[in-house]
């Protein structure tokens, strides 16, 4: 052992923390919570349900609010900002959404699922689908392809459908690991990332028994 480099140290730590990690986390969290469990060095957009996107980075999260430093049109510059849990409709990086405040059917079939996330289907009588792409989303239900045969699952069956992501890296960490070439062996999220060692969190898209919002979910441009 006195022989491993530096590195590989640091991989069996990050290793060792994340098995634990996963021991710690069977249950499907509150969708608000997942926003105390993503790093908050990092841009989000937030969008608020009058259809507003505002870009920063959160600061707090409390059971009623989020607050964040928001960019504006000053270089260089941010505002502190408090947005009532009740106004806020998603919270995005642009490419995973890692908040959704309502129930949308649409946000699940307009929902492009890639890489190491997936879904996860929960069905009125309790059974629960881990599913990746390919799968088929229509109006009337879901069809996944499993062991090699279609599957047909009425929307009516359907109780809870999330969206599993990994969680995000930093602004710093995602900028390193496409820009610092060999010097990456001495970023933590590298090891993260490479060795699939990467944490998940799971963002709950359709709630049978909530309200169902299919409008569009789009940011409005400014002076709109």
């Amino acid at each position: 052992m006195k022989n491993l480099f530096p590195q590989h140290a640091m991989a069996l730590a990050v290793l060792a923390v994340s098995v634990v990690a996963s021991a710690q986390s069977t249950e499907l969290p509150d969708s608000w919570s997942v926003l105390t469990k993503i790093t908050h060095k990092r841009t989000y957009c937030i969008e608020t349900r009058d259809r507003r996107c505002r870009l920063g980075k959160i600061t707090e999260i409390t059971p009623d609010h989020l607050t964040a430093n928001l960019y504006n049109s000053t270089p260089g510059a941010s505002a502190r900002v408090t947005f009532p849990r009740a106004d806020v409709l998603r919270v995005t990086d642009g490419l995973a959404t890692y908040y959704s405040g309502r129930s949308s059917w649409s946000d699940v079939i307009v929902l492009r699922v890639a890489g190491r996330a997936r879904l996860k289907i929960v069905t009125k009588v309790g059974k629960t689908y881990n599913v990746k792409p390919p799968y088929g989303v229509s109006d009337e239900g879901m069809t996944l392809h499993a062991s090699g045969k279609l599957m047909a699952i009425p929307k009516g069956e359907i109780a809870r459908i999330y969206y599993v992501v990994a969680r995000p890296l930093t602004d710093f960490g995602e900028y390193a690991i496409g820009e610092l070439g060999p010097m990456i062996v001495f970023d933590p999220d590298w090891y993260v990332y490479s060795l699939h060692l990467e944490r998940y969190v799971s963002v709950l898209l359709y709630d049978a028994s909530g309200l169902e919002d299919d409008s569009p979910a789009e940011c409005l441009r400014p002076g709109h």
